[in-house]
């Protein structure tokens, strides 16, 4: 998983975070990457390209996922990318992204692929139960619920965190079943249950 953000419309993304499944297989150092613009990080064609979506993804106001081939620290890579957009209380964009490394081969049975669909679904519902916990936390603790529903929306994040956990038993068992697949560069869904808290946590205080 990865965030990146702009300021205005006038600015360019910036990377502002990586996890750490996402450094190792891109070979992006977390540190050195943090608020480099994308356009200094790619290629200027393929950069131009992925600015272009992530434009598209803010003004619209909605995901996006497509396959994408980029050239980067650790070669030339395919990727399956979904990235939605995140609006800031300072009037700028942020996107977040979940991004799985496609294999060069796939077996012929088609039983890879559909454990890849199972990690990549449960993946991204993971990331939208986040976003719905970090919603309702943000309003509850701005004082914009009466008590009442305060109690509610309580109420209401421990069903979305029973749900997180319950799709994070699917992965471990995806895991599991498929032993040789788990700790190499593709695996990019081992991201845990906090994996978009931690995204959002680390970039709190600019946005």
């Amino acid at each position: 998983m990865f965030a990146a953000e702009r300021a205005t419309a006038d600015h360019d993304f910036e990377l502002i975070c990586i996890n750490r499944a996402h450094a190792d297989a891109t070979g992006f150092d977390p540190a050195t990457a943090r608020g480099v613009a994308l356009r200094n990080l790619l290629p200027p064609n393929q950069a131009e390209i992925v600015i272009g979506r992530y434009t598209e993804c803010t003004r619209t106001q909605s995901p996006q996922r497509y396959l994408e081939t980029l050239t980067l620290p650790g070669g030339i890579q395919q990727w399956d990318t979904t990235i939605q957009p995140v609006r800031l209380p300072s009037g700028g964009d942020r996107v977040i992204g979940t991004a799985i490394q496609i294999a060069g081969d796939s077996p012929s049975d088609g039983t890879q692929m559909t454990y890849d669909d199972i990690r990549y679904f449960s993946a991204m519902a993971d990331m939208q139960l986040q976003n719905l916990l970090s919603m309702f936390e943000a309003a509850r603790d701005q004082g914009l619920f009466s008590d009442d529903s305060a109690s509610r929306v309580t109420q209401l994040c421990c069903v979305c965190r029973s749900v997180q956990r319950s799709v994070e038993d699917i992965r471990e068992t995806v895991r599991r079943a498929r032993p040789e697949t788990s700790g190499t560069p593709a695996d990019l869904d081992q991201t845990g249950g906090d994996t978009l808290r931690a995204l959002n946590d680390s970039t709190r205080s600019d946005g």
